[in-house]
């Protein structure tokens, strides 16, 4: 038997339309609403929905390596308080690195994207991932520099 997948099963994707055992699609995916009949006029707006899930995805794809190609080579740069030998007085965080990110890019950016194995304690620079999600990433430039304190005051 022939059905319209209606939602995620072991066996289909959703809105994949797939050959089934009868049994298996008269008990248990037409009952509990899991899939449909193949009907011509369903198959058809089974395909009309997954062509327009392609173009949406391929969209979004689009978008994403233009805020890759945005984000790639950026350099942020921070200033903090350091001490002996160029530790620094608390750290640069994931979090830091992402609102300083948002800022610069108008765009909201988790610090759960910003691949940092540990926190950055030590004054210098650093290669960071950005990951934004299907396998894409862009690199940046973190430079951390010593915060000058003025004196005579």
């Amino acid at each position: 038997m022939k059905v319209i997948f209606l939602k995620d099963v072991p066996k289909g994707k959703k809105g994949e339309i797939k050959e089934v055992a009868d049994g298996y699609a008269r008990n248990f995916l037409l009952p509990q609403g899991l899939a449909v009949l193949a009907t011509p006029s369903a198959t058809k707006a089974a395909e009309t929905l997954s062509e327009e899930k392609a173009e949406r995805q391929a969209r979004q794809r689009e978008e994403l390596n233009e805020v890759i190609q945005q984000l790639e080579g950026k350099e942020l740069h921070f200033k903090a308080k350091a001490g002996a030998k160029g530790r620094l007085h608390g750290a640069v965080t994931g979090a830091n690195i992402a609102d300083e990110l948002s800022k610069l890019m108008n765009l909201e950016i988790d610090k759960k994207k910003v691949e940092l194995e540990e926190p950055l304690r030590h004054l210098g620079s650093y290669d960071v991932g950005v990951n934004l999600g299907s396998g894409s990433e862009a690199k940046i430039k973190v430079i951390i520099e010593e915060e000058t304190t003025q004196s005579g005051q």
